[in-house]
């Protein structure tokens, strides 16, 4: 299963008023876990490595959407795209 969506959140008017990015999420649907994810734009960096801990610990979905990220952010993303799979 795939979760993607533009980083068009409003966190990222800090960052710059018209940023662009996309994100992407792989989940192992059997699992119920992240085994991948692509991140495109400025001040990615902070996604990257939310996405490494949930990869790398086999963080569940169910647990991922109660670890709210900080308003405004680019992290808030992360809401946009389990809200697609979760």
């Amino acid at each position: 299963m795939v979760a993607e969506t533009s980083i068009s959140v409003a966190g990222s008017y800090l960052v710059s008023p018209d940023y662009s990015g996309h994100a992407k999420l792989v989940i192992d649907a059997a699992r119920g876990v992240v085994v991948g994810a692509t991140f495109v734009g400025a001040d990615t960096a902070e996604l990257v490595h939310a996405a490494t801990v949930a990869i790398v610990g086999e963080v569940p979905l169910e647990r991922l959407w109660h670890a709210v990220p900080s308003y405004p952010t680019v992290s808030e993303v992360w809401l946009r795209l389990l809200e697609q799979v979760c």
